[in-house]
């Protein structure tokens, strides 16, 4: 299917938008929705209805789903089978790219960094907050840096960012949900980008993968 920008598809329905962050009385759910870069399942699947709609179930470039079940309640499901994946077209111009280069086009990072439950080695997750006002998430497990969907932090997290914006130098996070991510013992940051010296030598005791991110090329202040 033929996919419009995502710049447009928000714009348009912007409307659409506000009243599901009104709906669900989740602040901030309108940069998360724009930032991950989701989409409502009946406008581009169904029909395509000019009228102010609650749309209540929206999915992203990786296959996931976000959905509202009602006012005080609304469901992650990852890799939803409801979806044919064929059907789903990326709009992300940096997909792609090493999580180095992304880091070096982002104003912000949110990190989990954990231990993976079989072999206790390193399992993080980077979420990026690119200059394009997008969110941008690898997964480090067994030794590689993959792409995956900003929903893997959850919603919590997602909040976190929203709640964050304008962040100056970097604070650790009192985490209390559990990401989708498969490690232990969690431990979260967010920080401005480009990181200072204080918050890479915090993370430095913690991951050397993901320290070597922060300190590539363009990153240490």
């Amino acid at each position: 299917m033929r996919s419009p920008s995502i710049e447009w598809l928000h714009a348009k329905l912007g409307k659409q938008i506000r009243l599901t962050e009104s709906f669900t009385e989740i602040e901030g759910l309108e940069f998360i929705l724009k930032a991950c870069r989701l989409k409502p399942y009946d406008y581009m699947f169904d029909e395509r209805s000019n009228k102010i709609t609650l749309y209540k179930w929206w999915f992203d470039e990786f296959g996931n789903s976000f959905t509202i079940v009602n006012s005080k309640k609304t469901n992650i499901t990852y890799n939803d089978l409801r979806l044919d994946k064929e059907r789903i077209v990326s709009t992300d111009l940096y997909y792609g790219l090493t999580v180095d280069n992304v880091a070096k086009m982002s104003k912000m990072v949110h990190l989990i960094i954990g231990k993976d439950e079989d072999l206790y080695q390193d399992c993080c997750l980077m979420t990026f907050l690119g200059i394009d006002d997008h969110l941008r998430s690898y997964l480090y497990w067994y030794g590689e840096w993959q792409a995956v969907s900003p929903l893997l932090m959850g919603l919590k997290s997602l909040k976190q960012i929203a709640g964050h914006l304008d962040i100056k130098y970097y604070l650790q996070i009192e985490n209390k949900e559990n990401s989708a991510i498969p490690c232990i013992s969690e431990r979260v940051w967010l920080s401005c980008l480009p990181a200072g010296p204080s918050f890479l030598s915090e993370i430095d005791k913690q991951s050397e993968a993901v320290a070597s991110v922060l300190k590539h090329k363009g990153i240490l202040q």
